[in-house]
């Protein structure tokens, strides 16, 4: 079975080399490889590559397209987002639902994401051209810029496209048990030091203590933390040393 292919990204009539960087890094983030632009504005290359970082094999390979007509015209499947869809009256899919439509087209077939300037954004001629609109949810103050807007639909088509990506609570190994054993054992010493009271009950209190940390594992370097921690207490609480009697 054949798997969807990452969306095309076509910018149109991008004015900033910022945004063209961005868009270019948060591609190569999420698996996606081909940068269209249609009448881009003159920009400084450079500047882009710099705000492109690993991304910068995608503005070598971006193509230039003279209109949107012919920048989508092998794509089977296109989305067009726009922040006025409200005002000309065109009901917009949220992203999400958005990038999973493009998951039903399998590969050969290209879909495409389209953004407009960072202005004036898309025409509605080009809004017409697309075959479904797209907005994403803000406050009516909020705004996003054009690699931001990028990067959150693209988050959308991988997390789609991957369903079963998960991200691991920490790349530390959990503590064995001899080395949370280790911190127990010095925690009774020292509170045995302090003179806790009633010793009788230290037991069942260290088992209390044990249950707080047992709630989440501690991972090894936790662990690592916890224990310098208490053999600090244990420098401070441990006698000093006799002093020595000149002869």
């Amino acid at each position: 079975m054949r798997t969807a292919p990452p969306p095309v990204i076509v910018l149109v009539r991008p004015q900033l080399a910022e945004n063209i960087g961005a868009t270019a890094r948060a591609m190569v983030n999420f698996g996606a490889r081909e940068l269209r632009v249609v009448n881009p504005q003159p920009y400084d290359e450079i500047h882009a590559a710099r705000m492109a970082c690993d991304g910068r094999l995608v503005l070598e390979r971006m193509k230039r397209y003279p209109d949107l007509r012919s920048a989508l015209a092998d794509c089977a499947y296109t989305v067009a987002t726009s922040r006025r869809l409200r005002r000309i009256k065109i009901a917009p899919l949220e992203p999400r639902a958005a990038m999973a439509k493009l998951l039903t087209f399998s590969s050969p077939a290209r879909t495409a994401v389209v953004f407009g300037a960072e202005q004036a954004g898309l025409t509605n001629e080009e809004l017409f051209l697309c075959d479904v609109a797209s907005a994403i949810p803000t406050s009516d103050q909020g705004s996003l810029n054009l690699g931001q807007a990028v990067l959150l639909y693209l988050y959308e088509w991988f997390l789609a496209a991957h369903p079963d990506t998960t991200l691991p609570l920490s790349l530390d190994r959990p503590a064995t048990h001899a080395e949370k054993q280790r911190s127990y054992d010095l925690l009774g010493k020292l509170l045995r030091a302090s003179d806790y009271k009633p010793l009788s009950r230290l037991p069942e209190f260290m088992r209390r203590v044990k249950l707080l940390f047992e709630t989440r594992p501690l991972s090894f370097r936790e662990q690592k933390i916890l224990l310098k921690a208490l053999r600090y207490l244990e420098k401070i609480t441990d006698p000093p040393p006799p002093a020595r009697t000149k002869k």
